[in-house]
């Protein structure tokens, strides 16, 4: 099944660039070569060349073996060691392909120097373009890799005990989303009381929690090679306090304004300033630094961005989260952030717990 969609993303691939007028695309980076492939490669391990009627691979012959999935839809093509991009460059001369292009952002300078000096063209991401909307086999990979940290934290909340330190939860969270299956944890944040404020919190081995102090959690993990992402926050202990209350009301409404609106069709920027108006109007505008969410996928945090004024549309079979937060500085703070599916209509939560 991976092999035959990979191979449809190939085909939506040569279409696109048909579309686009272009000769040919040539690919550096690992990630996008899975994408179109199907294989998993390190960085430097393959130039892939995808032409409106066929697709190229240029590696060397320790690579052809582990290419054999994809040797289906690709033509493999070994090179000596240490010259895959000339090869490649030479495979263009030798097929006199026109108007090939390349991502700069993919690509160091000297490369992309190299790549202008032989008349190849700049354009955007084709395949991140792509990567936006989700395929079958990629939409079952996010589900399982969000019910993976959901079950987790199901597991880990109720043994988070007084006198344990941030990095003791860090910990018991990533061995209960390995243990289901994750085969990496990407981001594991563990906050406790005055941590809680800092948004991206590098988890303490001396902190130690305390009887009654804010606890703020924001996790996720891989499943083949596709990510999740969730938050949670809440107080430990049995006296939280009415503020605390109040702030974590409001960026619920936040969370759940942004979510009602959520359906393909929509802004970018129309789902951040749904959550930011909550926000705002409370008197917490200045406490709200960052994007209300962003897309997920290959990578943790992935296009579109959920942020002022994007002008991105949400399609059908984006995955998106939404996390809007509340900090303040050297107190606490609190952040809610569930992942979602988007529906022709609505929106599916992934990280159902």
């Amino acid at each position: 099944m991976v092999a035959n969609l990979a191979k449809q993303r190939m085909q939506d691939l040569r279409h696109t660039l048909k579309q686009a007028g272009l000769g040919g695309y040539i690919i550096l980076s690992s990630l996008e070569q899975r994408y179109v492939s199907g294989v998993d490669l390190s960085d430097g391990e393959a130039v892939f060349i995808i032409t409106p009627v066929q697709a190229y691979c240029v590696t060397k012959k320790l690579i052809v073996a582990k290419m054999a999935p994809a040797a289906k839809f690709m033509r493999i093509i070994d090179v000596p060691f240490g010259g895959m991009v000339d090869g490649a460059l030479k495979l263009i001369e030798q097929k006199k392909l026109s108007r090939v292009a390349f991502d700069p952002a993919q690509v160091g300078f000297t490369t992309g120097e190299l790549f202008l000096k032989h008349k190849l063209v700049r354009t955007v991401s084709l395949v991140g373009e792509m990567r936006r909307q989700k395929y079958a086999d990629e939409l079952a990979h996010l589900k399982k890799a969000c019910q993976i940290a959901a079950a987790a934290f199901d597991e880990v909340k109720p043994q988070i005990k007084t006198g344990m330190t941030e990095e003791q939860v860090r910990i018991l969270m990533a061995l209960a989303m390995i243990k289901r299956g994750a085969e990496s944890i990407p981001f594991n944040i563990v906050c406790f009381g005055e941590n809680t404020a800092d948004a991206h919190h590098t988890p303490s081995k001396t902190r130690k929690l305390k009887k009654n102090e804010a606890v703020l959690m924001d996790f996720g993990c891989f499943y083949e090679g596709y990510t999740s992402d969730m938050t949670r926050s809440w107080w430990h202990g049995d006296k939280e306090p009415a503020a605390y209350t109040k702030i974590w009301n409001i960026v619920a409404q936040a969370h759940a304004a942004s979510v009602k609106i959520l359906r393909a069709g929509v802004l970018a920027g129309d789902l951040d300033k749904a959550a930011r108006n909550v926000i705002e109007q409370a008197g917490y505008g200045k406490e709200f630094f960052h994007t209300t969410g962003h897309g997920i996928g290959l990578q943790e945090h992935d296009s579109p961005i959920l942020r002022a004024g994007a002008p991105d549309v949400v399609e059908e079979n984006f995955v998106v989260t939404v996390e809007p937060g509340i900090y303040f500085d050297g107190r606490w703070g609190i952040r809610l952030e569930d992942s979602y599916l988007v529906t022709k209509t609505g929106r599916k939560k992934l990280t159902k717990h």
